[in-house]
């Protein structure tokens, strides 16, 4: 690259920092903005690299800086109970891994984006930038949206914008155009984006139609309700669309007033919206392939329903704790025997459905705490609401709350076709119905302003931070000393008939994979059969702590023999020996059928244990005791001298 057009960009990027350090509000805004809108995904494919971890590093210090400044302002909100209560379920997720190295770095992406929302609900409270923050997401998205219209109907969907507006499916069963994905890589989770934010454009929309606002406000927010519409339109996704009727409905009935009134013309303008728009012909070949395989039934549909099928059946197997997150890609060969066999997925191997996929990760426990997450959100929502019903001066916070429900109940929706890929724009809702519910309760009690922080206060958290870390640490290392170098050898044996001519008469047999029990029944044979006692003779070596496993392969045709052990020589020798006995079993159940294969040879395994998450709850348990101890013997001034004024002379709640 040019030298000069380094030096250029060094002293830009220099001069935006000092700019985001002296007026926060550019920082939250960019870091929100260019990440809800997936423009760091764009960014990242022509730079080479995403502007997102820097922002947040910039953020960070932002708040740093806020706090040494004694501008930060920080509320508790149940918004975070639910945050905290969710992080706890991923954790628990682990004690049935399957796949610990997956669920750990998925654990770290969830932590990072927790993290995320925590920072941005600083900025927000220090920067008293709920609307404005609205207002820039809602910009962004509409702005994209439209670009999407232009793409479509003026430029006939010619390349891709440079990223700006991807169109990857032009031909679509019942579809009357090319189906936008926007910025995203999948038109569904960009239809369940915009989904998110239209009842939030309403809500701008309601705000500037009220007397006194300038015309130029109604027709930018109508604008951008308008292209929002149309380009969950373009996206023809069929639950996008069921999601977004129900987002429309939700915030209708919830703004009142003429809105609410409104309702009653909903059927007619459906029946005119419904057929000229092909949104009846979309929607007709979901429920043509409800009822299974024909002519008319859509593939993709019969795809996803044998993934949520497979999902279930995962649930089923481990319905408390599931079988750790971001398992299912892992485990659907195994549950799916006919994906490497006969028929395989053309489609993103995942649930299709955000509930089971949950389900399958994490069982009732994680289930649960989305549920609790959702019940915060919305908790906070209503109680903004209820404050501010009845005050005209905060109109905007009764509108916005209004939005944040309809789009949670949209989002939602929409969940029942789509596995969770929008985290970050979730927990950003979660975060704006937070500080509505804390500026909320702030303007309803009179009384001092709220106290910033205090450096005694920050003196206070090293306490709490120092015990989480020791405790954390010493339990992880405690986890991590029981762990030990083990050996494993591993052999793949084919089941194979005796005889490999294939004629009318024995047909039946040849087709093992279909004939769902043979596989598995001779794996139990062999799970009884080969012993490690019969295996530790062989290897000689009683320290070697030998182990044996037999399962079914997960591409259906094949039984897994695996040993493990403290001792390479010994675990070699035993894997022979357990070859051997399997071959041995299955020649004596005269069964016509054999198995082949050899072992792939000792290789040293030192897994993560599972219980490694678990170790790390006693580390925030213990800094939040310490914490709620330190905060109480620090409390501000002005508040404890509020708490000791006679009843009668409180200001009235």
């Amino acid at each position: 690259m040019n030298p000069v057009v380094l030096v250029v960009a060094g002293f830009a990027l220099a001069a935006f920092v000092v700019l985001a350090l002296l007026r926060p509000q550019v920082s939250l805004l960019t870091l929100v903005v260019l990440d809800v809108s997936n423009l760091n995904g764009v960014l990242a494919e022509h730079l080479g690299t995403s502007p997102y971890r820097p922002q947040l590093a910039l953020a960070v210090l932002v708040v740093v800086v806020l706090a040494c400044r004694r501008q930060l302002r920080f509320a508790w909100s149940p918004v975070l109970l639910g945050m905290t209560v969710l992080m706890a379920g991923f954790c628990l997720s682990f004690v049935h891994a399957a796949d610990p190295p997956t669920s750990w770095l998925l654990l770290g992406t969830r932590s990072r984006d927790l993290f995320y929302a925590v920072v941005v609900l600083a900025l927000v409270l220090s920067t008293r930038s709920i609307v404005r923050l609205t207002q820039a997401a809602v910009l962004v998205l509409a702005a994209l949206a439209g670009l999407t219209v232009v793409h479509e109907f003026v430029l006939g969907n010619a390349g891709d914008l440079f990223g700006l507006s991807r169109v990857p499916l032009v031909q679509e069963g019942g579809a009357l155009t090319a189906r936008h994905a926007g910025t995203s890589s999948d038109v569904n989770f960009w239809a369940r984006l915009l989904i998110l934010f239209t009842p939030l454009a309403l809500s701008l929309t309601a705000l500037a139609l009220r007397p006194g606002v300038r015309t130029r406000g109604r027709w930018l927010w109508g604008g951008c309700v308008l292209s929002l519409l149309i380009g969950v339109y373009l996206t023809q996704s069929r639950g996008g669309f069921l999601a977004l009727f129900a987002a429309l409905v939700c915030w209708l009935l919830l703004a009142g007033g003429w809105w609410r009134r409104s309702i009653l013309l909903l059927p007619v303008a459906l029946a005119v919206v419904v057929p000229l728009s092909g949104i009846g012909s979309r929607l007709l070949t979901l429920v043509s392939s409800v009822g299974g395989a024909s002519s008319s039934t859509d593939l993709s549909v019969l795809t996803r329903k044998r993934l949520q099928v497979d999902a279930w059946h995962m649930f089923l197997d481990s319905p408390a704790f599931g079988h750790g997150i971001g398992s299912y890609g892992t485990l659907f060969p195994a549950y799916d025997r006919l994906s490497d066999a006969y028929s395989s997925v053309d489609i993103v191997v995942a649930a299709h459905n955000f509930y089971l996929e949950q389900a399958a990760d994490g069982g009732v426990i994680l289930i649960l705490a989305w549920a609790v997450l959702a019940g915060t959100v919305l908790f906070a929502a209503q109680r903004t609401r209820s404050i501010t019903l009845a005050s005209a001066e905060q109109a905007s916070s009764k509108l916005l709350a209004d939005g944040i429900i309809a789009g949670v109940v949209g989002w939602a929706v929409a969940s029942v076709f789509l596995h969770l890929s929008d985290f970050r724009a979730l927990l950003l809702v979660g975060v704006l119905a937070a500080a509505l519910d804390v500026q909320a309760r702030r303007s309803a009690v009179p009384g001092p302003p709220p106290v910033p922080v205090q450096r005694q206060t920050l003196r206070a958290l090293l306490p709490a931070v120092g015990a989480a870390l020791l405790v954390g640490a010493a339990g992880v290392g405690a986890v991590l000393a029981m762990t030990s170098t083990t050996y494993a050898n591993t052999a793949t044996l084919a089941v194979v008939p005796v005889t490999s001519t294939a004629d009318g008469s024995n047909a039946y047999q040849v087709d093992v994979i279909s004939r769902g029990v043979i596989v598995p029944t001779l794996a139990e044979v062999l799970a009884v059969s080969v012993k490690s006692r019969e295996l530790q003779l062989a290897g000689q070596d009683e320290t070697a702590d030998l182990s044996v496993s037999v399962t079914q392969s997960r591409l259906g045709g094949s039984v897994v023999v695996s040993v493990s052990g403290r001792s390479a020589a010994s675990v070699a020798a035993a894997g022979d020996r357990a070859v051997a006995l399997s071959r041995s079993t299955v020649a004596g159940l005269n069964s016509s059928y054999a198995v082949t294969g050899e072992m792939t040879g000792v290789a040293p395994t030192r897994e993560v244990p599972r219980r490694t998450a678990l170790a790390l709850l006693p580390a925030a348990v213990v800094g939040l005791l310490v914490w709620l101890r330190l905060r109480r013997r620090f409390a501000p001034a002005p508040r404890r001298a509020m708490a000791a004024e006679p009843a009668e002379l409180r200001p009235a709640a």
